[in-house]
């Protein structure tokens, strides 16, 4: 019986007399057998999981999402959930488009970035809306490619290995990088043929949907930060003039790949999309299924870097306790891990297993945590950020 349903009427009980002991006897053989059918679907069902009897209450909590929503599709996530009575129904899409169309339906989203993020709470402010913020764990962006491409980018003083040769992981000087592809370098004027290659491309690193994405928006900020002499752009004319300015480093590459992650872990990856804009955890997780390193596809780690900080905004109480077990929870702090993300610390959630240890345990070598330039990008305003997109050809985004 459902909380607030209304009470029935317990049935009646009517006690007859015994039947003879043969009749007993075929009567408990046949519901015997016929028992074990239902309960060994049961055994089935629960597995070493809590089982979820027919009565107990099952919480369906709707959320809106962006690329954090595949960590919701996650089977482990989600019997993790289960085990707590919470089925999370997601509707997936991209970080600009949760952030200015209609949440009324939802019980929280889950924007990639700050900027979708306080584009969120603004406007629910301003409507006296409720909005909780949960920030569970993070990923950089990092700008993932294959090791002839890496090697070349060292050769030309652009990128050096972490660590030692061979290393899974680079350091790439984007005011370097950048000078490279304002140059109109292309990848055979840098000798890329030394490592048994040929492409005649523009040297460059391509996006998702620059108009939807955060991954690829945070990229725009981050190069314009760059340009503009490790500065963000205070002014809406000063943002409107770097727009101009980056467009054609980041137009050059054409249309943007759908699935670009799935582009770039395909056999055709190399000649497809050879240094794309991802995040960390996307790349770790790759090496973490693998079961084995993949030490032709390599990382690298913008300098100045940048942290996008995804944000669980809950509008209500349900919203409210998914974000408490996301922050909380062992198993899904763990689970996160195994996902390639880095762990944001909760006073009070237990500390677990951390991404470089686990990395470690997994035979995949761990990046630097700390990378030696601290510098770290700062992006325009939510607005400024806005009128940098317009400029380079995205729609003007009106919430709805």
């Amino acid at each position: 019986m459902t909380l607030g349903s209304p009470a029935t009427e317990e049935p009646s009980l009517n006690v007859l007399r015994s039947a003879p002991y043969f009749l007993r006897r075929r009567f408990l053989t046949r519901f015997a057998a016929l028992a074990l059918v239902p309960l060994a679907g049961l055994a089935v069902l629960a597995g070493q999981e809590k089982l979820l009897l027919p009565l107990e209450r099952v919480v369906v909590i709707k959320g809106k999402l962006a690329s954090k929503g595949d960590y919701f599709e996650d089977a482990e996530v989600q019997r993790i959930l289960m085990r707590h009575g919470i089925r999370v129904r997601i509707t997936k899409s991209s970080s600009r488009e949760v952030a200015v169309n209609s949440l009324g339906e939802y019980d929280f989203a889950f924007p990639s970035g700050q900027p979708s993020a306080r584009l969120i709470l603004d406007q629910r402010n301003a409507s006296g809306l409720r909005a909780r913020q949960f920030r569970p764990f993070v990923s950089p962006i990092v700008l993932a490619t294959f090791r002839e491409y890496a090697e070349t980018l060292r050769r030309a003083g652009a990128a050096r290995p972490q660590d030692r040769a061979g290393s899974l992981y680079y350091d790439l000087d984007m005011k370097a990088f950048l000078g490279l592809i304002k140059a109109g370098k292309r990848w055979d004027d840098l000798g890329i043929a030394g490592h048994g290659v040929s492409n005649g491309n523009l040297v460059l690193a391509q996006t998702p949907d620059l108009c939807a994405a955060n991954s690829a928006a945070t990229y725009m900020g981050l190069m314009a930060f760059v340009e503009n002499g490790n500065k963000a752009a205070g002014s809406e004319r000063e943002a409107v003039a770097l727009a101009r300015r980056i467009k054609p480093l980041l137009t050059e590459q054409g249309l943007p790949t759908s699935e670009i992650f799935k582009t770039y872990v395909a056999s055709e990856g190399r000649q497809i999309a050879p240094i794309i804009v991802v995040y960390e955890h996307q790349f770790l997780a790759y090496q973490l299924d693998r079961g084995g390193t993949d030490t032709g596809r390599v990382l690298m780690y913008p300098q100045p870097g940048f942290f996008p900080l995804p944000e669980l905004i809950s509008f209500n109480d349900r919203g409210d306790r998914l974000g408490e077990l996301i922050i909380s929870d062992p198993a899904l702090r763990r689970r996160a891990v195994e996902l390639g993300y880095r762990l944001l610390d909760d006073p009070g959630a237990p500390q677990g297993q951390h991404l470089g240890p686990y990395l470690e345990q997994e035979r995949v070598p761990s990046p630097a945590l700390a990378a030696p330039d601290l510098t770290r990008t700062v992006l325009p305003s939510v607005a400024n950020l806005e009128r940098m997109l317009v400029e380079v050809g995205c729609a003007e985004s009106k919430p709805s």
